[in-house]
């Protein structure tokens, strides 16, 4: 009995090894890379960038890992941080947990807290939802899901948004509720 428990125990030494040897050993800062056959292209650390006609910026994105595939014709972005100009003042900007780019670089996606913000004088505007979509050259983008926005005073919760960034201009949609505190600067 007692042999048995030694090779038992012997065995479960060897396998545990091999493992840390083959299997999840290794360097552990190594990257590790899954080759999708769907994939045509991988970037790490990459800035898209859209201007308008006069070459000035109207719109960036900056994420840490971009996938592009080609039967989609898009990249899927990674924890996307967002850049949209507006016609005057402070731009607008956001993040989410996930974005998409088609290849034309005239529609994107952001899913998964989608947070936008706009800080100007009076204060911070902003809007946040699990997902917007963007038409790139025309600086605007749509929800239909729910939203809130806050600004010093306000907040204000709906279901579905439109919105111009470039012109300053927010529409919400349905079930609009908000509050506002008369006494916030």
């Amino acid at each position: 009995m007692r042999r048995r428990v030694v090779m038992l125990l012997a065995l479960a030494l060897a396998a545990l090894l091999g493992w840390r040897l083959f299997g999840a050993g290794g360097d552990p800062d190594a990257v590790r890379t899954v080759t999708d056959p769907r994939l045509d292209a991988y970037a790490r650390t990459v800035t898209l960038t859209t201007t308008n006609a006069d070459g000035a910026i109207s719109w960036r994105v900056r994420s840490p890992d971009a996938r592009h595939n080609p039967r989609e014709g898009s990249w899927r972005l990674v924890s996307p941080d967002w850049r949209v100009e507006t016609d005057r003042g402070p731009p607008w900007r956001g993040r989410s947990n996930h974005g998409w780019i088609g290849d034309d670089d005239t529609r994107a996606r952001l899913r998964g807290d989608v947070v936008m913000t706009r800080q100007t004088a009076e204060g911070r505007t902003r809007l946040t939802t699990q997902r917007l979509d963007a038409r790139i050259p025309e600086r605007y983008a749509e929800t239909d899901q729910p939203v809130t926005m806050t600004r010093p005073g306000l907040r204000v919760d709906a279901v579905g948004a439109r919105v111009w960034f470039a012109q300053e201009r927010l529409e919400l949609l349905d079930d609009v509720e908000g509050v506002y505190d008369a006494a916030s600067p």
